[in-house]
């Protein structure tokens, strides 16, 4: 105690003041946390494009490979064949998730009737596609692919309320009929 009391009587309280040791570490702590957050979120983010860009790929070229089958049972094949390669087709994303569907236009509205696939119906915004897309008794795919994703850093996201974000493609095309 003795010992710091005499620090401070043979120096001026200036001299404390002006000391500038030890202020390259505040800095740097201050400035690397907002830099290390800025970092993440741009990690996050350029992950979340890749993520979105990949869906769109997958939905446009399983919709393409639909598309090319003349009959059902060539549909049939073709979606059973894809559900045990799903891990496969995206290795990147293990939670992905793979919807297909065709079906047939009948009297401007999409018969249930002729309906097959994996899908049951088709959602909202992919009905109303399809229904702008295809004539009366014209053939049609629908694939909707999804998949959730979690940050890398979650203590940053669940703090921001960032936990987790939904992505899905789709794509509804004509198809070959003969």
């Amino acid at each position: 105690m003795r010992r710091l009391a005499n620090v401070f009587r043979r120096g001026s309280r200036r001299g404390i003041v002006r000391d500038q040791r030890g202020v390259a570490a505040v800095e740097f702590a201050l400035i690397s946390t907002a830099m290390f957050a800025m970092l993440s979120g741009a990690v996050d983010l350029t992950y979340a494009i890749t993520i979105q860009r990949d869906l769109n790929r997958i939905a446009a070229e399983i919709a393409l490979a639909l598309a090319s089958c003349s009959d059902e049972s060539c549909l049939n094949q073709a979606i059973q064949s894809i559900g045990p390669r799903r891990p496969s087709i995206a290795p990147a994303l293990p939670t992905i998730e793979i919807g297909m569907a065709y079906f047939q236009e009948k009297n401007n509205a999409i018969d249930g009737n002729s309906m097959g696939g994996t899908m049951t119906f088709l959602p909202p915004d992919m009905n109303a596609r399809a229904l702008a897309l295809l004539g009366d008794l014209d053939h049609g795919v629908a694939v909707r692919v999804s998949y959730t994703h979690r940050p890398i850093i979650l203590g940053f996201a669940d703090d921001w309320g960032f936990t987790v974000k939904n992505f899905s493609a789709w794509v509804v095309t004509l198809r070959r009929h003969n």
